[in-house]
């Protein structure tokens, strides 16, 4: 599959030292490479204050189902038979190394997938969310293959995890966005969803398990 280029030196800023070179960024990505059957890219965010965390896209040369099927069977992001957790997940390990080795907080902004058929965005809504709720987020996304994919009639060729609800509060319209505002939980209520055959995204309501249509920057209660 196609595969960009692009620098993977990633900076970070220090009041005291100005920019430096984050440490610990090609065993990060060799590691990843292995863990997942990618190349990887890695990138500083754009997002304001957050230019500090990281943007990781992984191109990887799998259909959503093979990804899903090798997820179920342990061999896909594993942690391999020798494993100790601690309650970690595999990236959260890898970035707790990263972290240590800088001796500051940085932090994955977003995460996306590059598969043969659908683009997976799962971006950051706290501190460490991505990296705490990944597997989880997996996990999820193969128990909803079924619906999310018309009842395996059509894969979507985008998938935005999460998009929000917004709501009135005197007055006023309130996103419910950033670690302030919301939880991990935030992850598991609506997903975004591009298909080919739509020209607008439409929305999955994962209590429901419905597809709805909606604006994704706009969901009234």
């Amino acid at each position: 599959m196609p595969h960009r280029q692009r620098n993977t030196k990633v900076y970070f800023s220090s009041c005291k030292e100005g920019k430096k070179e984050a440490l610990g960024l090609t065993s990060l990505k060799n590691r990843l490479e292995k863990d997942y059957f990618s190349n990887i890219e890695i990138s500083n965010s754009t997002v304001c204050c957050e230019e500090n965390n990281l943007v990781i896209e992984l191109f990887c040369p799998l259909n959503l189902h093979e990804v899903l099927y090798h997820i179920q069977q342990g061999t896909w992001g594993s942690h391999g038979p020798h494993w100790v957790n601690n309650g970690l997940t595999l990236l959260n390990h890898h970035m707790q190394e990263i972290r240590a080795l800088n001796g500051t907080f940085i932090d994955v902004e977003e995460l996306t997938f590059q598969l043969k058929d659908c683009t997976i965005v799962i971006k950051k809504i706290a501190p460490e969310s991505v990296e705490h709720q990944l597997d989880t987020i997996l996990s999820v996304l193969a128990e909803n293959y079924v619906y999310l994919t018309r009842h395996m009639s059509m894969t979507p060729v985008e998938i935005f995890i999460p998009v929000y609800e917004e709501v009135e509060s005197e007055n006023a319209m309130l996103r419910y966005v950033g670690p302030n505002q919301i939880d991990e939980k935030g992850y598991y209520n609506y997903w975004g969803l591009y298909f080919e055959s739509d020209e607008e995204a439409l929305i999955y309501d994962l209590k429901s398990k419905n597809i709805i249509r909606g604006d994704l920057n706009l969901l009234n209660q």
